[in-house]
């Protein structure tokens, strides 16, 4: 039994029911403690790879998405903090798009055209149109320049193709994706349309998107 793997899920389950019922003591326990677990759970599993590249970027990822969680718990006293939030954040995904390129078999993305590119940009420009208009112009730059990098974040999971094993390329690029929404719904029920349960929303597809992401990097084994 890998206890360490139940502890990011009772931590992930504890979350759900403090958003659902609004329990937010609960809430300012748990959020903190996701990021943690998952870490816990990775140096485990990774215990025999340190020496793979990857593996530094990947726990480095998942503390700057830590500083990430617990920023955002304090943007009820000052919006600053969803600005340190959203850093954090940014800074995160910049250290993923680095370990999907560390975690390839020779340490590159296969960069070619498909289709996939076109349905990321459609998807981008949908989300502008969604938020953009409902924001001030200072706050647009940022979240123009984070939503950029989180498109590149999924598109370099997407590039990782014929470069890993198939499972790892599958959980990373799903795990990406579950990202972007969850950071949509985030973004679409702060700034222009209340959303009935997003904090579930937002919290269900992050955790869910973080774990595919760690499991799916874990896949990938070198040639």
């Amino acid at each position: 039994m890998n206890l360490k793997l139940y502890f990011y899920w009772i931590v992930a389950v504890v979350e759900i029911i403090s958003l659902a019922f609004e329990i937010d003591i609960l809430h300012q326990i748990a959020k903190p403690l996701l990021m943690i677990s998952l870490l816990i759970y990775f140096w485990d599993k990774s215990d025999k790879r340190k020496n793979e590249k990857w593996v530094s970027f990947v726990t480095l990822a998942l503390v700057f998405s830590w500083i990430g969680d617990i920023m955002l718990l304090f943007t009820f006293k000052h919006f600053m903090f969803f600005f340190a939030g959203l850093s954090a954040f940014l800074i995160a995904h910049l250290v993923f798009i680095i370990a999907y390129k560390k975690a390839t078999f020779k340490d590159r993305l296969n960069v070619k055209w498909t289709f996939f590119p076109l349905v990321v940009l459609a998807y981008i420009l949908l989300m502008a149109y969604l938020t953009l208009p409902y924001v001030d112009s200072v706050i647009q730059v940022p979240l123009v320049f984070y939503g950029i990098v989180l498109c590149l974040m999924i598109l370099a999971a997407w590039y990782r193709k014929g470069q890993t094993t198939d499972e790892s390329f599958q959980l990373v690029v799903l795990g990406a994706a579950l990202f972007i929404i969850s950071d949509s719904i985030l973004a679409i029920n702060r700034f222009s349309h209340t959303i009935p349960f997003a904090g579930v929303a937002i919290m269900s597809t992050y955790i869910i998107a973080q774990w595919l992401i760690v499991n799916g990097l874990l896949k990938h084994q070198n040639d």
